[in-house]
């Protein structure tokens, strides 16, 4: 590939491989004036991850703007293995799989193969027609919502799955998204951190920032004294260790994700499951509830739970006009609670 492609695309071996040719390292790279520019850049990948889930389209027009353009993603890795903060992490992952989709995009098909392939994801094309292999096709979408990412609804021929060039980039995306969150944080010692404690002030104080213009709220206090039918049967099938499909913990995490429930309660919810998986829950929940700083999914409909089969024995709430939605529901039962609370007014005497 040439410089301008490596810029685009700092994850890959070439890169890192046009980068050591250079003879830069980590010393070079967290305190050497010629890779200041890197640094800034680095920086300004981190920041806007935070504030705007984009990273920052340079114009690199020579080498020398290529590499330190390639260097600031090791940068910005750096700054947030630094914070050690899942939510940074997280983020900064999303933003960096985001860019990579919009530049994936415009490229032609045996880039985006080659690309693909610095994933590890198999790919190859059939008939001018993008394809990957089933099991990587399952990996990286078992996270994604809708029944078109359901695997008896795709064209699979021989073991590989047929996909237009808008849903294998967004494939591609999802696999760099969890191989950055997988990555990091980074080990960092002492000297890193004393190297790079300016900018990681700066980091911080925008983490801070920006934890305390998304925190949720809520609705007061949990009560499942307050759920609808639907969301009782579905805590008290996770609690009794029975299987649950997955649209019902995808409604279950929602909805307690909207009611003000802390991320690790609900992740806790599930672990009687019989296949429950620390790592792998805590995913699919924080991808859900976007732990209470990303995207947030909205709890489904009633309509969506009938369709799922997940209403159970409605009662008469359910059956009244005013609720349409479980979240309804919770709002109508909390105003009614807090409606009895009060205090009754003094009569007149007559």
């Amino acid at each position: 590939m040439e410089f301008r492609d490596l810029a685009l695309y700092p994850f890959m071996g070439e890169a890192t491989r046009f980068v050591k040719e250079r003879k830069l390292g980590l010393d070079d790279l967290i305190g050497h004036t010629i890779t200041a520019e890197a640094r800034r850049r680095g920086k300004a990948r981190v920041l806007t991850a935070l504030s705007d889930l984009t990273v920052p389209n340079n114009p690199v027009t020579s080498e020398d703007e290529a590499v330190q353009e390639i260097l600031s993603y090791p940068y910005a890795r750096i700054l947030v293995s630094c914070t050690g903060d899942g939510v940074l992490v997280r983020r900064y992952a999303l933003a960096e799989a985001k860019a990579f989709n919009e530049r994936l995009k415009k490229e032609d098909m045996p880039s985006i193969i080659t690309l693909a392939g610095e994933l590890e994801v198999e790919a190859s094309l059939e008939s001018s027609t993008l394809r990957m292999h089933f099991t990587d096709f399952l990996s990286y979408t078992s996270g994604l919502r809708g029944p078109e990412w359901k695997l008896v609804n795709q064209d699979l021929r021989g073991g590989h799955v047929l996909l237009e060039k808008s849903r294998f980039v967004r494939v591609l995306e999802q696999a760099l998204d969890e191989r950055i969150e997988d990555e990091l944080p980074l080990p960092v010692n002492d000297e890193i951190l004393d190297a790079v404690s300016t900018d990681l002030e700066e980091v911080i104080s925008a983490l801070e920032a920006y934890k305390e213009k998304y925190r949720d709220e809520g609705f007061g206090a949990v009560s499942i004294l307050k759920f609808p039918p639907c969301m009782k049967k579905l805590v008290a099938t996770a609690q009794a260790g029975q299987n649950m499909p997955h649209a019902g913990r995808f409604a279950l995490a929602s909805f307690l994700s909207f009611i003000g429930m802390p991320v690790d309660d609900i992740i806790k919810l599930f672990c009687s499951s019989p296949d429950f998986d620390q790592s792998k829950t805590a995913y699919q929940v924080r991808h859900i509830t976007g732990d209470g700083y990303g995207k947030r999914y909205t709890p489904p409909e009633c309509a969506t739970m009938r369709t799922n089969g997940l209403c159970f024995e409605p009662d008469e709430l359910c059956n009244g006009r005013r609720v349409n939605h479980p979240l309804t529901y919770y709002r109508i039962r909390s105003y009614d609670k807090s409606r009895d609370k009060r205090p009754e007014k003094a009569t007149k005497p007559s």
